[in-house]
């Protein structure tokens, strides 16, 4: 099954860079911290380090899957050739479901973060309906409207986010930090992995990579994209641990946040609700993505038209918002996301890694076998 695009549809090679860098840094970034502090404490920048690490041979891999095939074939197509008609179907229900609750973990995530910080008194309903029109305009404009949203989100994060934890350097305390190892390598495996869930986005890249032309030459942007939100995340770290103590961050819901209030910048009294509106941008361009690589699978897997299932996953967007309210059922959503996104990206993926690359080999043996011998 080839997915043949047209030109006029497909993006440049290096704008991979800007999906993949607002598929990562988004509303995460804000209160990473107190989670990846639970298991290794302050070593934890160690595993931020070790997840970055990883996550660039993860992508690695999505290429490799990408060039073993001669044709330009999406993940619908891979299922189908490396589990069966009948399984793969299933896999693809199940990855439709999986991008659809990862858009929604992130929808509802800065829902959160503008009723705290920039609306407390507002109801949430307008704000979500406020929020699905614009994601409805930026996916029915298409594959490359998503771009251009990411590519503004991740210009906006990059000069307005990425220098705030240098701008707070006179505050820091950088003994903090030590001793630099005093936990376990299991200790900083866990940490790793709560921190895969900030990198959860990247295997959209599965799905999106034939509107993208030449994508071989998209493969080093893709990685500069890993590289950038991981210097990001660490920068954020690091800035944090030397900044709180211990018990204090495990006690601060939203660390990045009071650490960007004590910043005086001119023109800018709040400096902080600037900043969740610069979010804002990268939001809506990962729920746009993740959203449109769920009704991508729905069209070539269920053969549902898109506007229909993007209508309906916006309906259900709405419904979910209005049945899940308590914090702690959102906490618990986003664990098991988490959890299933782990084993995509470190179970799943290898997977079809192995099973494309013996399928290539094979084929090329059997294509070798098959050419006549020359004649003496």
């Amino acid at each position: 099954m080839e997915n043949k695009i047209s030109d006029k549809y497909n993006i440049s090679p290096f704008m991979v860079f800007f999906l993949l860098y607002a598929s990562m840094v988004e509303v995460g970034v804000l209160n990473y911290q107190r989670i990846l502090v639970n298991h290794a404490g302050y070593n934890a920048w160690i595993s931020i380090v070790i997840t970055g690490i990883s996550i660039h041979l993860i992508v690695w891999m999505i290429y490799k899957i990408i060039s073993s095939n001669e044709a330009s074939i999406d993940l619908v197509a891979i299922n189908s050739i490396c589990f069966g008609a009948f399984t793969g179907k299933i896999l693809n229900i199940a990855i439709i479901l999986y991008f659809f609750f990862g858009a929604f973990i992130t929808f509802r995530g800065h829902v959160a973060v503008i009723q705290v910080w920039l609306f407390p008194a507002m109801p949430i309903l307008p704000i979500s309906l406020i929020i699905a029109v614009l994601i409805y305009y930026t996916i029915s404009g298409g594959f490359r409207s998503i771009t251009g949203i990411s590519f503004w989100g991740t210009i906006a994060s990059i000069i307005c986010i990425l220098p705030l934890p240098f701008l707070i350097l006179r505050y820091l305390h950088p003994q903090n930090l030590l001793p630099l190892v005093n936990h376990s390598l299991a200790d900083l495996l866990l940490s790793s992995k709560s921190m895969v869930f900030q990198y959860l986005g990247i295997e959209a890249l599965l799905m999106f990579h034939p509107f993208i032309q030449a994508p071989a030459k998209s493969q080093k942007w893709a990685h500069l994209a890993v590289f950038s939100a991981t210097f990001l995340y660490l920068s954020f770290g690091l800035a944090t641990f030397m900044y709180y103590s211990e018990d204090q961050l495990l006690l601060n819901i939203w660390p990045t946040m009071h650490i960007i209030m004590i910043l005086a910048v001119p023109l800018f009294q709040r400096l902080e609700l600037f900043i969740v509106s610069v979010l804002f941008i990268t939001m809506l361009a990962s729920i746009s993505l993740g959203l449109w690589v769920a009704c991508r699978g729905a069209k070539n897997s269920l053969h549902i038209k898109q506007p229909l299932s993007l209508i309906a996953f916006l309906i259900g967007f709405l419904i979910l918002e209005a049945l899940i309210k308590d914090y702690n059922t959102i906490k618990q959503l986003t664990a098991y996301y988490t959890t299933v996104g782990f084993y995509f990206i470190y179970v799943y993926i290898p997977l079809i890694f192995v099973i494309m690359q013996i399928r290539k080999k094979w084929r090329k043996r059997l294509k070798s076998q098959s050419k006549p011998e020359n004649a003496f």
